[in-house]
């Protein structure tokens, strides 16, 4: 890597993105590719996918050793969140790791959701995961964050997070949150503004 003195700092030239795999995902609708390069840049490593509609889906890390290693420490969050908003990866090609390597990567994952989900199904009884569930907005225990349930917002397409242990909703997309009595004011005044709308 070439290096160039600027005032005291040493900074580097970037690296090439050097292609860690390609995921071929299946999100009920279609089967598409999802290539995820990996990039060293200014003491910086970057996993990323290279298409324009997933930019959000990237990882980084300060660089430590190979790129290799930065690549699969990464990738462990590029494909949770894979798994979590895109769908399901059904085939693998390897680039800068293996195959068998990223297959492993994905089970790995997996299997930590699935133990995430079942920690949170205890809190199956929690207020504010009944009364969601007697609002009909179908709760279920979350696989990506400990003690959260998730549920349908009412009269929406997203979601909204249940944090059963405190009996505290929140919608990042409405930007509302609060406890039980909240969530049924929230749903009432959807279910006020949703009749409204039909009427027009």
């Amino acid at each position: 890597m070439s290096k160039r003195k600027s005032g005291d700092q040493t900074a580097e030239s970037p690296s090439l993105p050097v292609i860690v795999c390609v995921l071929v995902v299946d999100n009920t609708f279609d089967e598409f590719e999802v290539e995820i390069c990996c990039q060293r840049t200014d003491g910086v490593d970057r996993a990323f996918s290279t298409s324009k509609t997933l930019n959000w889906l990237h990882a980084e890390r300060p660089s430590e050793s190979t790129l290799a290693y930065s690549a699969e420490t990464l990738l462990f969050g590029i494909i949770w969140g894979c798994l979590y908003y895109v769908g399901e990866p059904v085939d693998v090609r390897g680039g800068l790791l293996s195959k068998e390597h990223v297959e492993a990567i994905v089970s790995s994952v997996r299997l930590e959701m699935d133990e995430i989900k079942k920690e949170n199904e205890v809190w199956w009884e929690a207020e504010i995961v009944t009364r969601a569930a007697h609002l009909g907005l179908l709760p279920q225990a979350s696989n990506l964050g400990v003690a959260t349930w998730i549920a349908r917002c009412p009269g929406t397409n997203h979601t909204l997070e249940l944090q059963p242990k405190r009996n505290l909703f929140y919608c990042g997309y409405c930007r509302v949150g609060g406890g039980i009595d909240e969530l049924d004011e929230f749903a009432a005044h959807r279910k006020e503004y949703s009749w409204r709308k039909n009427l027009n």
